[in-house]
C-alpha cells in the first residue's frame, strides 16, 4: 500500500544571517563595538539572525589568524573597526591592503567606530579617506561613528546606526546607493 501525504501549499522564510566582523584594538574597544552591535541587533533581530566573530588587531601578526579573518571578512555583512584614536595601528593596514584585494562579496557595510573624543581632525579625516577608499575598492558602504565630547553615544553623520544597518538589507532603497558616493 502506498501513501500519499498532502500537505497545504506553506510559503518558509529563509531567515538571512548578518555576518559581523569586529576588529578591535583591545578589550574596552570590544566593549564599545558590542554596544553598537547589540543597538543594530535590538532594532533588527525580528527581521535577522546574526553571526559574530572578532579579533583584536595584536592576533593579525599571527599568520594563522589572518588567514581566519581574511576568510571571514570575505563573507562579512559589516565589518566593524574599532579604535581608540585616529591611529591605525601598523597591522591593521596591512590587513586592510590585503583584504581589499580579496574581498569575494560585493555589498556590505565597512565601519568604523571611534572610541574617544577625536583628538586631531586631521588624523580623524585621514583615516577616514583611507577606510571610505578601501570601502570602495571592495564596492562596501562606509560608516562612521565617531563619538564627540558632546555626545554620549555615537552618532553618525546625518544617519542612525540602525538606518544605515537596514538599508544595508534593503537592495531597493535608493538612499543605500548613496551612502558611500
Amino acid at each position: 500500500m502506498n501513501a500519499v501525504a498532502r500537505f497545504p501549499k506553506e510559503t518558509f522564510e529563509v531567515s538571512r544571517t548578518c555576518q559581523i566582523l569586529i576588529l578591535c584594538e583591545d578589550f574596552a574597544a570590544y566593549e564599545r563595538a558590542t554596544e553598537v552591535c547589540w543597538r543594530i541587533l535590538v532594532q533588527l533581530a525580528d527581521d535577522l539572525d546574526f553571526g559574530f566573530k572578532c579579533w583584536s588587531f595584536i592576533e593579525l601578526t599571527d599568520p594563522a589568524c589572518v588567514r581566519s579573518v581574511v576568510k571571514t571578512a570575505d563573507n562579512a555583512d559589516i565589518i566593524l573597526l574599532s579604535l581608540h584614536s585616529a591611529d591605525l595601528p601598523p597591522v591593521a593596514t596591512e590587513w586592510l591592503e590585503a583584504f581589499a584585494g580579496h574581498r569575494l562579496q560585493a555589498e556590505g557595510v565597512l565601519a568604523l567606530v571611534l572610541n574617544e573624543p577625536p583628538g586631531s581632525p586631521t588624523a580623524v579625516a585621514k583615516l577616514v579617506a583611507r577606510l571610505e577608499q578601501t570601502a570602495r575598492q571592495t564596492g562596501m558602504d562606509f560608516l562612521s561613528l565617531v563619538q564627540t565630547p558632546a555626545e554620549s553615544f555615537f552618532q553618525p553623520a546625518g544617519i542612525s546606526t540602525v538606518a544605515a544597518s537596514a538599508r544595508l538589507f534593503n537592495r531597493n532603497d535608493p538612499a543605500r546607493l548613496r551612502m558611500n558616493r
